[in-house]
């Protein structure tokens, strides 16, 4: 009898200092990842966060705007962790780790974020700073009658939230026109200059306009943190086409005020 408690007392023992109590050895103990979210209500009221190793993922959890005030923990494996953090609209949803963008619509309003944490003690920290992975963009159009219409297509149509690089995919998307004479649309980041703007008139006529490669002329930078909005003058008479970026500022949103 008292061998089996002398046993039991042994073993209790050997699980209480392998456990994660013990200093000396922590190598199998979980890490807390503490991800402060109070920047993220200047662009949304919902975060959505994905956590993952080389090996698996480890968190997925969808954040209302009235929980950004407090740290977000996540328990995770010690060892380099990756996160991203991307805010969408609720008619929206991702697909794995990508934002695909339907043929037929426009950009969602998209913000997004990603990091690599060393998550090698108890706890480890990071801020989630969203940014905009979206381009604005204005069509102005002189010297026209009423009936033309827009068209814009291209060859990338998603975000890779791993990476933040432009997925390939058929986009298209046919804008309408507002009271003012605008033409609004929303763009992902593109990998190329393919992007076509086609302009039908009321004749039935259309005129395909190298739309990529007029952006790429003012030295618009697709791979910058944040893009730049984008406004386009068209004279229908002459055919010119003017194009001018417009820097975006944090906090900002041009959508249809450009």
């Amino acid at each position: 009898m008292t061998r089996r408690r002398l046993s039991f007392a042994a073993a209790v023992l050997l699980l209480t200092l392998s456990s994660c109590s013990v200093k000396e050895d922590r190598d199998d103990c979980p890490c807390w990842l503490q991800i402060d979210l109070s920047t993220c209500s200047r662009y949304t009221d919902l975060v959505s966060l994905k956590g993952w190793t080389d090996e698996r993922s480890v968190f997925g959890v969808h954040i209302p705007g009235e929980d950004f005030p407090t740290v977000h923990e996540e328990e995770v494996p010690r060892g380099m962790v990756h996160y991203c953090a991307h805010s969408l609209p609720g008619s929206y949803g991702s697909s794995g780790m990508t934002v695909v963008v339907p043929e037929g619509d426009q950009s969602p309003r998209l913000y997004a974020y990603r990091a690599d944490v060393p998550a090698y003690g108890e706890t480890a920290t990071d801020r989630v700073s969203l940014h905009k992975q979206y381009a604005a963009v204005a069509v102005k159009m002189e010297n026209a009658d009423d009936g033309f219409s827009v068209m814009v297509r291209g060859r990338w149509n998603g975000l890779d939230l791993v990476t933040l690089a432009p997925v390939g995919g058929t986009f298209s998307f046919a804008p309408d026109r507002t009271e003012d004479g605008v033409w609004y649309f929303r763009l992902m980041r593109q990998g190329d200059d393919s992007l076509v703007m086609d302009i039908t008139g009321a004749d039935g006529h259309t005129f395909p306009y190298d739309l990529g490669g007029m952006i790429r002329e003012t030295g618009y930078d697709w791979t910058a943190e944040d893009l730049d909005d984008i406004f386009l003058g068209v004279d229908y008479a002459t055919g010119e086409v003017s194009v001018s970026v417009i820097p975006w500022e944090e906090g900002l949103v041009y959508d249809e005020v450009i």
